[in-house]
């Protein structure tokens, strides 16, 4: 079962028609439920330090168990740095994750490029905030969301995915009249983390999954090995959790770091 975090209550998949169906509204709950908790951490290496950084300030000691990693596409970047050269042909820009957003940017810092007259499009918040401010934001934080807001036209869309991402966005964008330039801007790779920490996952009280990358990355390690309390920064990722056999999941309310946190703290406060 899948619960998304609605302010203090939780809201059980089962409940509502669709996804679609749901509100999701900024999570502003307190952390006091952490303190002294032990919570595990499986984001990438190089993305692990700020969220780690605010478990601690709310008093939780964090575990990092990175499963995944973040590296170049197999073109290494030069379709992205194409696309940039020529981004005044583009109506919109799309990014899909923070990594990605974080691409983009960097490509067109790169090459000294403005962001003139094109649009942005984020999936979730924490992708806003890492592409530095986006036009259109889904309720409901997943490509498949994006899709069915957006816009008709019939102009261009530079999509900035990983390159295991999903084609629900595309799908939909191309129905309603655009071209759609996928353009990948990094892999997502396990890594052979040692799998002999089941003790010490036994001693956690909550984990906390920012990818469905990374889920599938733990599953192939531990297997369906958590803490009783799962927590997906976003519908995509409980989705993947629960098709995996991992159940139940709460999902963060803000697709961001402090959502994140917040519906750790307000799962953890629940029991």
């Amino acid at each position: 079962m899948i619960y998304f975090m609605h302010h203090d209550q939780p809201l059980a998949l089962h409940e509502i028609q669709s996804l679609a169906d749901i509100k999701i509204m900024a999570n502003d709950l307190s952390t006091g439920a952490l303190s002294g908790r032990r919570i595990i951490v499986t984001r990438s290496a190089q993305r692990a330090g700020a969220l780690s950084k605010m478990f601690r300030e709310a008093g939780a000691e964090v575990i990092e168990i990175a499963v995944t990693d973040t590296v170049d596409p197999a073109d290494n970047g030069q379709a992205l740095r194409e696309a940039c050269l020529v981004i005044d042909q583009y109506d919109w820009v799309v990014v899909t994750s923070p990594e990605g957003a974080h691409r983009f940017r960097e490509a067109m810092t790169a090459g000294s490029l403005e962001h003139r007259s094109f649009k942005i499009a984020a999936v979730g918040t924490a992708t806003a905030q890492a592409v530095g401010g986006a036009d259109l934001i889904p309720v409901v934080q997943t490509g498949r969301s994006l899709g069915e807001i957006f816009p008709s036209g019939s102009g261009r869309v530079l999509l900035a995915v990983a390159e295991s991402a999903g084609n629900d966005f595309e799908i939909a964008a191309r129905a309603q009249g655009w071209t759609v330039d996928r353009i990948v801007t990094y892999q997502t790779v396990p890594l052979t983390t040692a799998t002999d920490r089941e003790a010490e996952i036994h001693g956690c009280d909550a984990i906390t999954f920012a990818s469905a990358s990374a889920a599938r990355a733990w599953v192939t390690l531990f297997g369906r090995l958590t803490p009783a309390v799962v927590v997906a920064m976003g519908p995509t990722t409980a989705t993947a959790l629960s098709e995996l056999g991992i159940a139940p999941v709460t999902v963060a309310s803000e697709q961001s770091l402090q959502g994140l946190v917040g519906a750790t703290s307000t799962a953890l406060g629940s029991r």
